[in-house]
């Protein structure tokens, strides 16, 4: 993409009624038009996966869509926006630099069940996490959170193993009352009913776009 930025077509206000999914995954865009929530049809899934943005585009949360992923971008913060989206189902953050999730969010989206997070350094969630855990997914994704990679995986893995204690974080009030809770974090616990911990599958829980797929049915093989 030229300067990194949409090409034309993707910025134009003649947006065809039907164009309701935009899929990017592994290119240079770094920015998106301020204004690209009047041009882009409100409910359109939006994945743009391992590119250049530094920053959730507010213009992105205002599209208000069901499907968000913007998974593999040097994103390194979150605004608490972003878990408040009406309509919003599933949200994938994996391989990103965040180290937390966003402490205040207040308003949790009532329709979001699965967060997908896997190979970042979050050793913790907070406790605005236990109002998702157990909800039904309507595409009947079996956890609430997939994880891994994660610091926090590697914590109930020493845990489960008895080489570790306690999670590597330092214990808060604030943090989650279930999926910090030592005593549900063994093999008896419920932890693993709401995490899961093994490794990203593309197309499912990271990347969201079926990359692998895709490259073995479309690459060039010599």
């Amino acid at each position: 993409m030229t300067n990194g930025q949409l090409p034309a077509g993707f910025q134009s206000i003649d947006t065809p009624l039907n164009l309701y999914d935009y899929e990017f995954c592994i290119t240079n865009l770094r920015e998106v038009p301020d204004d690209l929530d009047l041009k882009w049809l409100t409910g359109s899934y939006v994945i743009i996966e391992y590119s250049q943005l530094q920053t959730v585009p507010p213009a992105l949360l205002r599209i208000m869509p069901p499907y968000f992923s913007l998974s593999g971008n040097p994103i390194s913060e979150l605004p608490p926006e972003v878990f408040e989206i009406e309509g919003l189902t599933d949200l994938g953050i994996g391989d990103t630099n965040i180290r937390e999730l966003p402490r205040n969010v207040t308003q949790l989206s009532s329709t979001l069940t699965s967060i997908f997070v896997g190979r970042t350094n979050i050793s913790y969630f907070w406790s605005w996490t236990d109002e998702m855990l157990g909800r039904i997914s309507i595409r009947r994704v079996p956890r609430a959170i997939y994880a891994g990679g994660t610091t926090y995986c590697e914590d109930l893995e020493k845990i489960l193993t008895k080489s570790a204690n306690t999670f590597s974080a330092v214990p808060s009030p604030s943090y989650s009352s279930q999926l910090m809770d030592l005593t549900e974090a063994g093999p008896a616990g419920d932890i693993r009913a709401f995490v899961d911990c093994n490794p990203t599958v593309s197309g499912f829980s990271g990347p969201l776009y079926p990359l692998a797929a895709e490259d073995k049915q479309n690459g060039i093989h010599s």
